[in-house]
């Protein structure tokens, strides 16, 4: 919670700067592009489906997304937004022996998901905070190295976040977001192991434009 209420304090911060730089309404689209390294978790569950211990599977992991927002409903300093985002994650661990050789395949984890957005702005034409809540199909895939034939199973996930946009020239941006990501769980399958139900955190940066 402390890295939140940092983050939170960050982008609201940034979102007051920017709004003294150019009066006037926050402009009709604007797209991000973010990267991230958060947690993905160690899933008891997955681990016993799997056979190993729940320290054995990637814990953290590289990751991107893609968002776009048209806002709809414009004021001088406030913005309705709906819009789509595109998320995804991966991590990777190498079981090793005593020695420190690899001791069979690596397991791999998975995150995809696309959500429509709405959001709520606040700020003006050159920078501007947000809150925004979004609800689509994910999938939270582990397994050992090869991916299995068959996709994994997709839930219905809801997301929740809010962040900033400072434009420091014409058309880019700085962006940051704090995100949640409330995960269902899963029953094991032929080809994936079960999943308790999750919530992830993943706190992302990255370049806008308008």
């Amino acid at each position: 919670m402390r890295v939140a209420s940092f983050t939170v304090a960050f982008v609201l911060a940034i979102a007051s700067a920017a709004d003294a730089q150019r009066p006037g309404p926050i402009p009709r689209f604007a797209a991000d592009v973010r990267g991230f390294y958060s947690s993905l978790g160690q899933d008891p569950i997955t681990a016993e489906n799997l056979g190993v211990e729940a320290f054995r599977l990637p814990n953290r992991g590289p990751g991107g997304v893609i968002d776009a927002h048209m806002y709809m409903l414009r004021s001088r300093t406030f913005a309705f937004g709906v819009g789509v985002e595109l998320m995804a994650q991966r991590g990777s661990a190498q079981p090793k022996d005593e020695t420190g050789a690899a001791a069979g395949p690596s397991i791999q984890q998975r995150v995809r998901g696309v959500a429509p957005q709405i959001s709520l702005n606040f700020g003006t034409y050159d920078g501007w905070s947000y809150v925004t809540a979004g609800m689509g199909p994910m999938t939270f895939a582990t397994y050992f190295d090869p991916a299995p034939s068959q996709a994994p199973p997709s839930k219905m996930t809801i997301n929740l976040g809010g962040g900033a946009r400072w434009f420091f020239s014409n058309h880019l941006a700085f962006t940051v977001d704090a995100r949640f990501y409330q995960t269902k769980p899963e029953v094991q399958t032929e080809f994936y192991p079960g999943r308790q139900r999750t919530r992830l955190l993943v706190l992302s940066a990255g370049i806008g434009i308008r």
